[in-house]
């Protein structure tokens, strides 16, 4: 797995051959050689896939198309696996230079899709070719100046986070999007919204055409593609609500389906509530009300939350992303990354839509071997707490204050 950086960015689209080659119409082909053009003055590479070989050059030359250079055939896949196989996505890297999560694939079927997804590379369908297959579970591009906007809004840019923490050594990375008090332009019902009117009130928030829960979770999603965080076979699960069997509905909602735009794995039985908690947002409004320290504690979460049985022996070596909606100090995600790697997780990666403080919680266990299958009494002299101030990107607020007042206009 890559490294937590903060950069990273596409840098090379594949294109399947039948999304770039096909007889008319007009001004269909004009907007492909537009799209061409637009990635080649951005700087970023083409490579086209197509089981047998073709004259590539004179395709273009035909069209008024680029020269475009990179082709990957069938014979330059090693065991000249057909279409579906990752090795089709390691003859593009050996081609390009790349990584996988530098690269972008629009394809036309399902065995495009399934190339893609099969190796962890985001993947487009060209809607201007054909309708997204049966059984594809994808976002469609429905004329080619779609991918020049999903790659400028998402990307080619680096990762969007105002706060990350780093620790590499023990397999965990912590990413927040936006400061919790932050704001966005939208057009419905009004001109602006907070998160909370999203993820806390659930209010159908539109931001031109589209909803601001789907847009700001794409931000999530792709800048964590970018980074390399992303990858085949990920787990992508939530932290459960205070109440048994509940799960944020308005993160689930979205998480499931975009698990699969990477061949990763929604699982909403792998962290498991056994015994209804308290609410900690309300408890730290109750105290601050009432001018005391609010009472809370892991020792709660640990109590309370366990792994799913029968994920038992089945996590060792795999990464897993946790999704919740907002953070304060961390304690949720802190047990959460406790319960996971003590169950044998390689990597855990916990993200959030907004974080209350510049500061992360870690909670180290220093006498207590807990069971991740169980839930755990833990004391306070069980673990020691490290507050670490979390590395923060002040710009990151108005760098996406300004892709969701470009999304408006672009969609006007």
């Amino acid at each position: 797995m890559t490294s937590g950086a903060s950069g990273g960015f596409v840098r090379a689209v594949i294109f399947d051959y039948k999304s770039l080659f096909f007889p008319g119409p007009e001004n269909t082909i004009v907007d492909v050689r537009t799209l061409l053009e637009s990635l080649s003055d951005v700087g970023i590479d083409i490579c086209v896939f197509s089981t047998n070989v073709m004259n590539l050059e004179e395709e273009c030359v035909t069209r008024s198309f680029p020269v475009l250079q990179n082709l990957v055939t069938q014979k330059d896949v090693q065991d000249q696996k057909k279409r579906g196989s990752p090795n089709w996505i390691d003859a593009a890297t050996a081609k390009t230079g790349l990584q996988r999560h530098e690269l972008l694939y629009i394809g036309v079927t399902n065995l495009d899709w399934r190339t893609a997804i099969n190796a962890g590379v985001f993947y487009l369908h060209a809607g201007w070719r054909s309708k997204i297959p049966p059984g594809t579970t994808s976002i469609v591009a429905h004329s080619p100046s779609d991918v020049m906007k999903f790659l400028d809004h998402f990307l080619v840019r680096p990762p969007r986070w105002s706060f990350r923490l780093d620790d590499p050594a023990n397999g965990f990375y912590l990413r927040a999007l936006l400061p919790a008090s932050a704001t966005l332009p939208s057009t419905s019902p009004r001109s602006s919204f907070s998160l909370q009117d999203v993820f806390t009130y659930d209010r159908d928030i539109r931001v031109g055409d589209t909803s601001a829960r789907n847009l700001l979770m794409l931000h999530v999603l792709s800048s964590c593609y970018v980074e390399g965080l992303l990858g085949r076979n990920t787990i992508f699960c939530t932290y459960p609500s205070s109440k048994i069997g509940q799960y944020s509905s308005q993160i689930e909602e979205y998480v499931r389906p975009a698990a699969s735009l990477v061949h990763g794995y929604y699982r909403n039985d792998l962290l498991i509530r056994e015994t209804e908690a308290p609410d900690t947002s309300l408890v730290r409004v109750r105290a601050r009300s009432e001018g005391r320290i609010p009472d809370v504690s892991i020792a709660t979460q640990a109590s309370t939350v366990r792994l799913g049985d029968k994920y038992r022996g089945k996590l060792g070596g795999k990464r897993v992303i946790v999704f919740d909606d907002f953070t304060t100090s961390g304690m949720s995600l802190e047990w959460a990354r406790n319960l996971l790697l003590a169950a044998g997780a390689s990597n855990v990666v916990t993200l959030t839509i907004g974080k209350y403080k510049t500061t992360h919680d870690r909670h180290i266990l220093t006498s207590a071997n807990i069971d991740p299958y169980a839930v755990n009494m833990l004391s306070p002299s069980d673990y020691s707490i490290q507050s670490q101030v979390m590395i923060q990107d002040r710009a990151v607020q108005d760098i996406m204050h300004g892709l969701f007042q470009k999304w408006i206009r672009e969609v006007a």
